[in-house]
């Protein structure tokens, strides 16, 4: 009696303590950016922290894989009829969160609708007509060839989404419906958005049921936080805090250097900045070598462009100007600003940030121009300048398609003033009309020498100053197993699992 009693204890006590052993396996990933994002409509969105949820949310007839390759997506292969036409054949049996299947209508609605999006319209603005053939048969025709169609179909503003239930739900931004790896469960304005895994995954579920996305300014908070273990991952590690991340014994900081580019935007239409030697001033009053060196800590390079080196169509002879304080007190007197000019720039984001803001507010004082600075929450900083209500701000661009196209066109075309993503609202006509040849040009070699050329136009009428190629970093707690630094900047959720112990 006595060995049955003991047996039973002891299997009562393997239950129990395998029982306790499984509650100790995570089955929720706390990950925290800089910001919140600003929508969940994949075409209604241009920033970085929305992409980042997005991009777990939908998926895109062709995707990009870590070497920045296109490779395929909800479509399984595709091929040109001809050079404006070419047929894509879908993957079946793929199912949206709420378990209809996606279908050739789906990617004609979710295509049409980016082309007519006032946000990343722009990129689709060659696509003609999208023909559906049968269920899983899309046709895209192009009114001219369209150098950078590929590019633009693996960007999250081609996130195919479910025509039905757009169509009959007004809460889109806020309720998506994809058939990615994730699903919106829950959002807490100005806290959090809470993912679930998708168990019908095309691609099979996702190691990590739970992915909670954090909005966490304070970059110190984050950095704590991933010290005592309360956050499993944090993008946006600046410089600064680098040197606590890789010191840690259970962190590891992956960075990369990313497609994107850190800058300051000129408001080409606000007072003096309409002279070109005001800007080109300011330029040249600003040594960004001190600021890499001091506030970025020598971890990123200075651009010389807004291309990165990563992107196709960067020009590494492109020249920008350089630091000379005495040519630029020079053109601020040719063009009547002897005695100083008084200007505003407004920031957004890390304390990083304001660091910068303060170092280029001293150096230009001393050629004669009298800045003052506003800090502001992301919202109301894309608010403000989109309607070009400062003078100067500071800002990055991720450029999400890796093409050169998407750098240059949202970001300065004349088309695109305001909140499309001109916000320096420049306007040039050689400039218009380079993007647009080299936008239909399918000749890469001819593709780039014009976009050397658009490169060399901004360089000269400086509506942005590149400071440095920015870097794409995380901070990752070593129980996270999977994590792969993207140029991209962008985490895949379904990729990352928890060390078992």
């Amino acid at each position: 009696m006595k060995k049955i009693l003991l047996c039973l204890v002891s299997l009562f006590l393997f239950i129990a303590c395998g029982e306790e052993k499984e509650k100790k396996v995570k089955d929720t990933l706390i990950f925290s950016q800089s910001s919140e994002l600003r929508t969940l409509d994949p075409q209604m969105h241009t920033d970085i922290y929305s992409r980042r949820v997005l991009t777990n949310v939908f998926d895109r007839l062709v995707e990009k894989n870590i070497e920045l390759e296109i490779v395929p997506g909800l479509a399984k292969n595709w091929e040109y009829l001809d050079e404006t036409t070419v047929l894509f054949n879908l993957k079946e049996g793929i199912l949206f969160h709420n378990g209809s299947e996606l279908t050739s209508e789906d990617v004609k609605y979710s295509l049409e609708r980016a082309k007519e999006s006032p946000m990343i319209g722009v990129l689709f603005s060659l696509v003609s007509e999208i023909e559906t053939p049968d269920k899983y048969t899309v046709i895209i025709k192009t009114e001219e060839p369209f150098g950078a169609l590929f590019h633009h179909l693996s960007h999250i503003g081609a996130s195919i989404v479910n025509k039905e239930y757009n169509e009959n739900t007004d809460e889109v931004a806020l309720n998506p419906m994809g058939t990615g790896a994730y699903k919106m469960i829950d959002w807490k304005a100005g806290d959090r958005v809470v993912l679930e895994a998708h168990d019908k995954y095309y691609k099979g579920e996702a190691p990590i049921k739970y992915v909670h996305v954090r909005n966490i300014p304070e970059e110190n908070s984050r950095v704590i936080g991933l010290e005592t273990g309360e956050i499993d991952i944090s993008m946006d590690i600046a410089s600064i805090s680098r040197t606590s991340v890789i010191e840690h014994k259970d962190l590891t900081l992956h960075e990369v250097t990313s497609l994107g580019v850190s800058y300051m935007g000129l408001n080409t239409e606000k007072g003096a900045l309409k002279d070109k030697k005001v800007r080109q001033a300011i330029a040249l009053g600003i040594d960004r070598d001190i600021i890499i060196e001091t506030i970025l800590m020598g971890a990123v390079t200075k651009a010389n462009g807004l291309l990165g080196p990563g992107v196709f169509g960067y020009s590494k002879d492109a020249t920008t100007l350089g630091y000379d304080q005495e040519k630029a007190k020079q053109l601020l007197k040719e063009a009547g600003y002897e005695k100083g000019i008084d200007m505003k720039m407004t920031i957004s984001g890390s304390e990083t940030n304001s660091q910068i803001a303060q170092i280029m507010q001293a150096q230009l004082k001393e050629i004669g121009i009298n800045l003052s600075l506003e800090q502001i929450e992301w919202g109301a900083f894309l608010n403000i300048t989109s309607k070009g209500e400062t003078d100067l701000y500071l800002m990055g661009w991720s450029n999400s398609s890796g093409d050169a196209d998407y750098g240059f066109t949202p970001m300065l075309h004349s088309s695109m003033k305001g909140n499309a993503g001109n916000r320096s609202f420049f306007e040039n006509s050689e400039f218009d009309a380079l993007l647009e040849a080299a936008k239909i040009e399918l000749d890469e070699g001819k593709r780039k020498v014009l976009y050397a050329k658009v490169q060399d136009i901004m360089n000269e009428e400086v509506p942005i100053y590149p400071t440095n190629f920015s870097a794409a970093s995380g901070g990752v707690n070593n129980q996270i197993v999977g994590y792969v630094q993207s140029e991209l900047n962008l985490p895949y959720f379904h990729d990352y699992s928890f060390r078992v112990n």
